[in-house]
């Protein structure tokens, strides 16, 4: 079989998926939980890894090169875009998410409206729909492995009353931005410090957490007086 991890990712008991778009037409979700953890969910990403080398991955490649900045390293960037945009599509727009039952996931078939559909912590609205063809086979493919292995380690994991959101694309950048390995700064930018998990040096808040440390004391580094 194929060679993919999938995993949870950031688990909020008493959490709420939230929204994370800047632009109107791309949807894009988060999860988080409020200090007291009351609210009647909780909520984990499902993360599925993608290689550069994707054979899907392709044709944003080929686009990202033919774009002003011309290079085929923002083709990941491409991706995220294309998935987010489908995503509002089939929310309806207005932020809406689109949601689908795990089983319905699982039997390939789209959610429908009904007296008894799950509710969500998404406080924008969501909207009963497909998700298991939103992204290309080989993830979806792995999404649904994994959830059955999850079912088999903790049975019970996979319910009618389980609801995915789509889409959340952003659990790390799709692109790294190059720094010096000893000042710490950005290659060709003096005084720029990338740094953390949007500049593609950290996968969470703890791996984050400890490159901020790293970049806080080259930062006062390169401020001191020599």
């Amino acid at each position: 079989g194929e060679d993919r991890g999938v995993y949870s990712f950031c688990m909020c008991p008493g959490g709420q998926v939230v929204c994370t778009s800047v632009e109107e037409d791309e949807l894009c979700v988060n999860g988080m939980s409020f200090s007291k953890r009351q609210s009647k969910w909780a909520n984990s990403a499902l993360v599925a890894s993608v290689d550069p080398r994707e054979s899907f991955l392709g044709e944003y490649m080929e686009e990202a090169k033919r774009s002003a900045h011309g290079h085929e390293a923002l083709g990941g960037v491409l991706f995220q875009r294309a998935m987010e945009r489908e995503a509002a599509i089939r929310g309806g727009g207005a932020f809406k998410c689109p949601v689908q039952r795990v089983t319905d996931f699982l039997d390939k078939k789209s959610s429908v409206a009904s007296v008894d559909f799950p509710t969500s912590s998404y406080r924008l609205g969501v909207t009963p729909a497909s998700l298991h063809d939103i992204y290309p086979d080989a993830l979806s493919a792995a999404i649904a492995t994994a959830l059955e292995e999850f079912d088999r380690r903790l049975p019970g994991f996979l319910t009618p009353e389980a609801l995915l959101h789509g889409v959340e694309t952003r659990t790390s950048s799709a692109v790294r931005i190059s720094r010096d390995p000893g000042s710490l700064q950005c290659e060709g930018v003096s005084g720029l410090f990338p740094c953390g998990e949007g500049a593609g040096y950290a996968g969470g808040i703890v791996s984050s957490a400890v490159d901020g440390v790293r970049v806080a004391a080259a930062v006062l580094g390169a401020s001191m007086p020599s």
